[in-house]
């Protein structure tokens, strides 16, 4: 090694302090970008007070606990928000250049997308943390603390894995601006094939198995039993075989697109 590569080296940020750099930066734009914010804090928990209101009267009447039925799906439904609001800044670093420049700078360029996951992962507890004060508003009732924790946990683990898929999608894009727009304008009807809003039973018999496997369906079926006090049966194990498989391809899948760009 030269003396010259050495003092470059010498001069290498460590990655804990560019990784902190960047969730400084982040957290600064999310202030500023109210439309984030109000993505992340709002719309999903409008999303259910709306079913609740129409719904929920009806069900209660038979004795179902539909504002915890929708906890549970809400959930997910903040956390896909998060993570395609992270793919849409992501792609704005890409397209202004951050990202080119930051290739140019002694530190690893996975520190972006760290620093966006950590940022986001402090954006979807807020949200997450906004739709369980809204369902026990509503008359959810969780059966325990520590189910309502781990079903928390288990949705804040599923955004993380979002936030990788949809970063890569930005990441390998031509037009990362463009596809990150498409899939947000996706989220809501890719939650709809799940069974987030409408109970397994009330499906067609020929579509029943498919929505049942969806990687949605069984991660929202496992809180619903988190918060119930019931123990996960066979979704859960599924659950965590999907948690597993996207964290592992979602890191390759990110990885391999920062290497494709370099």
């Amino acid at each position: 090694m030269t003396v010259f590569a050495q003092r470059v080296t010498d001069r290498r940020p460590s990655s804990a302090r560019a990784l902190a750099g960047a969730v400084q930066r982040n957290n600064l734009r999310l202030r500023r970008n109210s439309a984030s914010l109000v993505s992340a804090l709002v719309i999903p928990g409008m999303s259910m007070l709306a079913f609740w209101i129409v719904f929920g009267h009806a069900a209660s009447a038979s004795g179902f606990d539909y504002a915890l039925f929708l906890t549970a799906a809400s959930m997910f439904q903040a956390v896909m928000f998060t993570a395609g609001g992270s793919s849409m800044a992501l792609a704005v670093d890409m397209e202004s250049g951050l990202l080119a420049r930051l290739r140019a700078m002694p530190i690893r360029a996975m520190v972006a997308v760290g620093g966006r996951m950590i940022t986001d992962l402090l954006r979807a507890l807020l949200s997450v943390g906004a739709i369980v004060v809204i369902g026990l508003i509503c008359g959810a009732k969780p059966d325990s603390v520590g189910g309502l924790v781990l079903s928390c946990a288990t949705a804040l683990l599923m955004g993380q894995v979002l936030v990788l898929a949809f970063c890569g999608l930005a990441l390998r894009s031509h037009h990362p601006v463009q596809t990150a727009g498409l899939i947000q304008s996706v989220e809501m009807p890719l939650l709809m094939l799940s069974t987030a809003f409408i109970p397994i039973a009330a499906l067609p018999d020929w579509l029943e198995p498919i929505i049942r496997h969806m990687p949605f369906s069984v991660m929202i079926d496992t809180n619903r039993a988190l918060l119930s006090g019931l123990t996960p049966g066979d979704e859960g194990w599924e659950a965590l075989a999907w948690l597993a498989i996207g964290l592992i391809l979602g890191v390759w899948w990110v990885s391999g697109a920062f290497r494709r760009q370099a």
